[in-house]
């Protein structure tokens, strides 16, 4: 091998790698994927979500509950969604990137009740922060990425 052929495959190695990091660094600046929510006053793992992303916008419904039933039902929930499996059930709608964040729409499975939903990720994309509601019912929680 040539030394001219060594540092031109040096160089596509570089470039390379530069891609790739592009791509991981990309990835880890979206919601996208499944998360673990802790319960806001036990802070003990509460349910898994998975967050989609498509075409800017999100939307998430959850995997399941930590630990419970897999066949547990909404039954504080209201509407279309009264007595329906929490499981495969979306809860987060029209998210839209504000520049900070992404605002939605979220149903809280706890209350059944629907509210604007703040969510900003972390740096590193491990950790995303949602806040929903007001005054005394506001809430706070910090999910953990898992995929």
């Amino acid at each position: 091998m040539t030394f001219g052929r060594l540092v031109k495959l040096v160089g596509a190695a570089i470039v390379a790698s530069a891609f790739a990091a592009a791509a991981a660094q990309a990835d880890s600046a979206s919601p996208a994927g499944k998360w673990r929510i802790y319960h806001p006053v036990t802070s003990e793992p509460y349910m898994v979500v998975e967050i989609e992303e498509k075409n800017g916008e999100l939307s998430g419904h959850i995997v399941g509950l930590a630990d419970g039933p897999a066949d547990a039902i909404c039954w504080s929930c209201i509407g279309e969604n009264k007595n329906k499996p929490l499981a495969g059930m979306e809860f987060i709608k029209e998210g839209k990137w504000n520049g900070q964040g992404w605002m939605a729409v979220m149903m809280r499975p706890a209350t059944g009740m629907v509210s604007p939903a703040f969510f900003r990720l972390e740096q590193d994309g491990r950790a995303l922060h949602m806040t929903t509601g007001r005054g005394p019912l506001q809430v706070d929680q910090k999910w953990q990425r898992i995929e």
